[in-house]
């Protein structure tokens, strides 16, 4: 599912003024400062920070000890530093180098140096370029308490229930493979950091018995089709995947490939090049999400509706055909009654009629136009045409106001 970041500010003013009849739009705090004393013991936040073709992913507990994931490229090392700032961090309790590579630590050792941590957990692989040795460098200096991050190693960290599920063997012979990969709980969500752990790896851990089920998939290895096999999906049957990935990489990554697979699983996706940094929020029951172009600076993210959590989802809307299709995610069904679906760009709205369902892992199709027909599975709108062709965002607002999908 793509997004592009201009639906989440000018037209949510219009969202919110065609909504004032029948409910407001959910409203969210920016996540631009550490956890508040009131929500200190309720709340887990997970910062996707956007630092281009690389991975940068900071952890904050609810009782506020923080988790770095990696670096991001050496060039990162400042602006994730002031980002952390940002945070109110004052201190690391733990990072994570999963592997070796330069887009990984590059930045650690500045952030090292700025944020001396308690523990340092690392696979055990090496490398001979100069980014590793700053970084060991750097750790050494920090007087860390060093930790070999392999499967089933649990993380040490209090307020935070972490187990690594990998690196399982001993040796590989791609260096991605050598990825720690987290597992982190958190009363009915959780999170699974994979790093650049490709199928290889990803087949150890199906065979290895451990629990890889997780809400939020951080998709492997940038969207490469080196990983997120379609076993590897199922087994870990997310509701949500973020990838990590620059603007108009020279990898093509993600590929279609690995967006066909997500969005064939039934996984709404977000994107750092598309959404730029990610932020997470979990209470233990549910988990929403804010998003900004701001990426790694001292500003402050520009809230974004959080999307409430229903099964229905916008699957695809097709501009040309002027056809939107729904698909309900969850096993039961789901009344439509009171929703409504809005065409952004021409403020256009269908209310969905009184008594329409959705089925359990059912798909609704919303047709306009010269085409629009009636038939199994389809609501017709107009026969005019409602989409623009040049680019149109449309968003699913449940009965109570809230956006609960956008595309």
């Amino acid at each position: 599912m793509l997004f592009r970041l201009r639906r989440f500010i000018v037209p949510l003013m219009f969202l919110s003024f065609l909504l004032s009849g029948c409910g407001a739009i959910e409203k969210t705090t920016p996540p631009t400062t550490a956890l508040t004393q009131t929500d200190k013991g309720s709340l887990l936040q997970v910062h996707y920070i956007d630092v281009g073709q690389a991975d940068c992913i900071l952890v904050i507990a609810p009782n506020g000890q923080t988790l770095l994931i990696d670096g991001g490229n050496g060039d990162d090392g400042p602006e994730v530093v002031r980002y952390l700032k940002a945070q109110g961090v004052k201190e690391l309790t733990a990072i994570i180098a999963t592997h070796p590579h330069e887009d990984h630590i590059g930045g650690l050792d500045t952030v090292l140096r700025s944020f001396p941590p308690k523990q340092v957990y690392m696979p055990n692989a090496t490398s001979t370029t100069r980014t590793f040795e700053d970084f060991i460098t750097a750790v050494n200096a920090s007087g860390a308490k060093k930790f070999r991050a392999k499967a089933e190693v649990k993380l040490d960290v209090p307020g935070l229930v972490g187990v690594f599920l990998a690196p399982i063997s001993e040796q590989y012979e791609e260096l991605n493979n050598y990825s720690a990969v987290l597992k982190i709980s958190f009363g009915k969500m959780s999170f699974l950091f994979t790093g650049d752990a490709e199928s290889v790896s990803e087949v150890e851990m199906l065979k290895n018995g451990q629990v890889i089920e997780a809400t939020v998939l951080k998709v492997g290895h940038h969207g490469s089709t080196s990983s997120t096999t379609s076993a590897f999906i199922k087994a870990v049957s997310p509701k949500f995947a973020v990838i990590t990935v620059g603007v108009d990489n020279d990898y093509g990554h993600p590929t279609q490939e690995i967006l066909n697979k997500l969005e064939n699983s039934r996984v709404q996706v977000y994107r750092t090049d598309h959404e730029g940094t990610i932020v997470a929020t979990s209470d233990g029951e549910k988990v929403t999400f804010m998003t900004s172009k701001l990426s790694a600076t001292d500003k402050p993210l520009k809230p974004v509706p959080a999307l409430a959590g229903d099964s229905v989802m916008i699957s695809s809307i097709d501009l040309s055909a002027e056809v939107v299709t729904l698909l309900n995610r969850s096993d039961t069904v789901v009344n439509l009654t009171g929703w409504k679906l809005v065409s952004e760009v021409g403020n256009q709205i269908f209310s969905f009629p009184s008594g329409t369902t959705l089925p359990g892992g059912g798909i609704l199709k919303v047709v306009s136009g010269t085409n629009a027909h009636a038939g199994t599975d389809v609501l017709v709108w107009t026969d005019s045409n409602i989409w623009n062709n040049q680019g149109d965002p449309g968003a699913l607002i449940n009965a109570e106001g809230q956006i609960v999908s956008q595309k």
